[in-house]
């Protein structure tokens, strides 16, 4: 019975990671020939105007190796060392095992243990990604010496490093020039506690076993995050406002769907009113 149980199990092992692996060699052939196609291009945007990866507003200093890594941006995946994910990986396993039989639970838990200790001794860690992980340390440590932050540009991939001081003068300056007045308190629980007295209100558009649902648990203020304009003169900020915590958030688009259903609005106005926005 193990030898049949440990056979499915590697069998399954072997077509996932073919799977994977199949996909992997597919982007890197893609990757690669991108790569051969754009070597003439590349040598045409060293002299032209196009936006760089990575804009320095401070005195930091990056070597050549920390810049290389800083251009993978924020999204790139950096593989972590197995004892950073060894204790999750142990409860999502039995986690899975409590879903099947429990005649073969046992069984499957021997062959996971097996196969979790084969992982934490191996530590198969990519040494790329290791000296990505130590690039990053250096890094954090220049800008925490020199009191900067790293930040998204507002127009392509770019990134911007840039002082805080510097970047709560932007701030500062943005809402002032748009009329923008600080509120002695946070109008947060306020607010909650309206919509939830107009849901209470209207039995007969939302139904009551939907209006819990509605509702934010713990909503928060939403909070204000910045991209820089690199390519305007000064840089000035966009501002980026997450609403997801607000308390009419989930209710607003429950709302928005509604009409959608019912109205036949045109869209025609979208650019026009986006003109019209001050901080464009």
């Amino acid at each position: 019975m193990w030898q049949h149980v440990q056979y499915n199990i590697d069998l399954q092992i072997n077509r996932i990671m073919e799977k994977t692996y199949q996909k992997l060699n597919k982007k890197l052939d893609t990757l690669t020939h991108q790569s051969d196609k754009n070597h003439d291009l590349k040598q045409k945007q060293k002299n032209s105007k196009y936006q760089q990866r990575i804009v320095n507003m401070t005195d930091i200093q990056l070597t050549k190796e920390q810049s290389q890594t800083l251009k993978l941006g924020p999204k790139c995946a950096i593989e972590q060392e197995p004892k950073l994910y060894i204790n999750e990986l142990i409860v999502e396993t039995e986690n899975a095992i409590k879903a099947l039989e429990l005649k073969t639970q046992n069984a499957y838990r021997y062959l996971a243990l097996k196969k979790i200790k084969q992982i934490n001794m191996n530590n198969r860690n990519n040494i790329l990604h290791k000296r990505f992980q130590y690039n990053l340390r250096e890094i954090k440590k220049k800008l925490q010496s020199k009191d900067a932050t790293i930040i998204k540009a507002d127009k392509g991939n770019a990134i911007v490093i840039i002082k805080m001081d510097i970047l709560n003068k932007k701030v500062d300056t943005f809402i002032k020039d748009n009329n923008i007045t600080q509120m002695n308190k946070d109008p947060t629980e306020k607010y909650q506690k309206t919509i939830q007295q107009i849901l209470q209100k209207s039995n007969l558009i939302i139904d009551k076993k939907n209006q819990k649902f509605l509702m934010n648990i713990k909503p928060t203020a939403p909070r204000l995050n910045v991209y820089i304009k690199t390519h305007k003169e000064g840089g000035p900020i966009r501002p980026v406002i997450d609403n997801t915590p607000a308390p009419a958030y989930k209710m607003g688009r429950h709302i928005n769907s509604k009409l959608q259903n019912l109205l036949n609005l045109p869209n025609i106005y979208n650019a026009e009113i986006r003109k019209t926005w001050p901080w464009n």
